[in-house]
C-alpha cells in the first residue's frame, strides 16, 4: 500500500519541490503543454504545504543552475519532490531528459 504525499503528517520537515517545465526546444519538435503541466503540479504541491520552485523553459544552463542549486538546499530529513515536464528517452536502464 502506498502513502498519498497529502496524507504525510506535519511533522515540521521542510517540504520542497522544483519543478520544471520546457515545451521548446532548439533542435526537437516543441511540445504544447510542459508549462501547464508544471502549473498545475506547482499549484497542487503548493496546496499540499510545499516551498515550490517553479522553472518554465530555462536554457541548459539556467536548469543546470536551478537542479545544483536545489540540491545543495536539501537538508537531512527534507520531503521532497523532482519534477520534470519536457522531452525525455529512455536507453538501455537510463532516463535522459532533454533541455
Amino acid at each position: 500500500m502506498t502513502t498519498a504525499v497529502s496524507s504525510i503528517p506535519n511533522t515540521g520537515r521542510r517540504k520542497l519541490a522544483l519543478v520544471i517545465g520546457i515545451g521548446a526546444y532548439e533542435n526537437l519538435d516543441e511540445l504544447r503543454n510542459p508549462q501547464n503541466d508544471a502549473d498545475d503540479m506547482s499549484k497542487v504541491l503548493g496546496d499540499i504545504g510545499f516551498t515550490v520552485e517553479l522553472v518554465l523553459h530555462p536554457t541548459q544552463k539556467k536548469m543546470s543552475a536551478a537542479v545544483v542549486n536545489f540540491k545543495k538546499s536539501i537538508q537531512p530529513d527534507d520531503i521532497v519532490v523532482f519534477y520534470f515536464s519536457g522531452h525525455g528517452s529512455q536507453w538501455n536502464v537510463r532516463i535522459w531528459v532533454f533541455l
